[in-house]
């Protein structure tokens, strides 16, 4: 597994998203056609030089209340602002949002941003896996190791940063249904899965449960495993440490 550092690009978005938003002020409700309205986490796209960096920012700061991806307009125009000059994007933060794997989560979000979004015609979904009963046990597994380990926003956050929206909107479903579900599908089951690295072989969620998450994902886009869990995370534990029962985030 590659190790992660948080790079200044990632730092200094927030505030380039606020200076991007400064210089081109929100106008008034009714004076602006709908192809002119744009929300915080377009904004984050258009300001970030690494395009999963935005999902990434994005939900870190949503859980610090930042407006949701909605279109920006005045009345939330100060809470967005005030959100984004005050964040600061460090280890804690990223530890807080998606938990104790967020290494892998974020590398995960950064590579399936890139892939989908350079490849999304090429990649292979000849084998749809949306209602393949083993991967529906194993994502069940995955929820329910979530919640037991108190981690069960941070799992779902890490499925948010790496699943980008605009495969499921109405445009991208009328061009290819399947190919835009399997995708999504595939994409946020494996953030799902590294989502609990550091929880592997413990409170239910074995290696083949990690694997029947991941594997798709990786046979359609040969991203290489730079998410897999240290080897020692492999081995299954007789019992959960107190220290991960934490409180839900």
């Amino acid at each position: 597994m590659a190790d992660y550092s948080i790079t200044g690009e990632l730092r200094r978005l927030p505030a380039r998203a606020a200076q991007f938003i400064r210089r081109y002020p929100v106008p008034k409700r009714g004076t602006y056609g709908p192809e002119s309205r744009i929300s915080v986490q377009d904004v984050l796209l258009h300001c970030a030089t690494v395009r999963g960096d935005a999902f990434v920012a994005f939900q870190l700061m949503r859980r610090q209340g930042l407006p949701g991806a909605y279109f920006l307009h005045l009345d939330v125009l100060d809470d967005a602002l005030r959100t984004l000059d005050g964040f600061e994007v460090t280890e804690h933060e990223c530890e807080q949002t998606f938990g104790p794997s967020w290494r892998q989560v974020v590398l995960h979000a950064i590579d399936a941003a890139d892939v989908v979004h350079a490849h999304f015609g090429q990649l292979d979904t000849a084998d749809s896996i949306a209602g393949n009963r083993r991967r529906l046990n194993a994502w069940l597994a995955a929820r329910d190791a979530a919640w037991e380990a108190g981690l069960i926003k941070a799992w779902y956050r890490a499925q948010e940063a790496a699943g980008e929206s605009r495969y499921m909107d109405d445009v991208s479903l009328h061009i290819d249904d399947r190919r835009c579900g399997d995708l999504t599908t595939m994409v946020r089951d494996a953030a799902a899965a590294v989502a609990l690295s550091d929880s592997l072989g413990q409170f239910g969620f074995t290696r083949e449960h990690f694997e029947t998450l991941l594997e798709p994902w990786q046979a359609a886009s040969q991203v290489s495993p730079r998410v897999l869990p240290r080897e020692s995370a492999l081995r299954t534990h007789p019992s959960p440490p107190v220290a991960l029962a934490r409180n839900s985030r």
